[in-house]
């Protein structure tokens, strides 16, 4: 198994965006989002630098291997904040899933805007998931929308419930439920877009023999 990079521990942000500004930033590779896989980026053609992508993903249904595909192509510098309610990150997971762990960097935060306010006023990390905060409010949700376009970067916002439609998000260009659809099947609800509705993707075209990371 691959050696677990420096970046991949709770380190402090410094430590974080000094380790990051070390490294070459890629070059444009076309498409912001790209999987490789037809069906899923189908769905996010219309997405550039600067959106807000927000997610239902609740516990439990496997859905965060649908925007883990988009970033194993290109894969510019990313920073994963993630609060799993004490949950740390299992990195032999990543790596199984073909992640390249010494471009996407890890750090825990249930309350980010206010923690990390650092990270969202540089381009450091051209892509930003915030995973599931305790603590996000609308004004720290239009400041991160902000942010993310006078950087020029992609911002993914996870929650631990499935989005309606009957409540918006004026701040995202982009909102999607993504959930596993039994044994062979991944299920994706666009429920704002460029098109919306649901789309099926086989399982082995994102999961293979992977173990599951919800």
């Amino acid at each position: 198994m691959a050696s677990l990079p420096a970046q991949f521990t709770d380190t402090s942000l410094q430590q974080q965006l000094q380790s990051a500004r070390s490294l070459t930033p890629m070059v444009d590779q076309g498409p912001a989002l790209q999987s490789g896989i037809e069906a899923l980026d189908d769905c996010f053609t219309q997405v550039k630098a600067g959106d807000v992508i927000e997610w239902g993903i609740p516990p439990g249904f496997n859905g965060r291997l649908i925007p883990l595909q988009l970033l194993k192509q290109q894969n510019p510098l990313s920073v994963w904040i993630y609060h799993h309610h004490g949950l740390g990150v299992f990195a032999s997971s990543w790596i199984s899933h073909g992640v390249d762990l010494q471009r996407l960097f890890f750090i825990c935060s249930d309350n980010p805007v206010k923690e990390l306010r650092p990270l969202f006023l540089e381009n450091t990390f051209k892509r930003i998931i915030i995973d599931a905060p305790r603590k996000f409010s609308d004004g720290d949700m239009a400041f991160v929308s902000q942010q993310a376009r006078k950087q020029g970067q992609i911002v993914f916002l996870i929650r631990h419930y499935f989005l309606s439609q009957k409540r918006g998000n004026p701040h995202a260009s982009l909102r999607i439920n993504t959930w596993q659809s039994g044994k062979r099947a991944f299920s994706l609800q666009i429920i704002k877009g460029a098109k919306t509705g649901r789309v099926s993707l086989p399982y082995r075209a994102v999961a293979e023999e992977h173990g599951r990371y919800n």
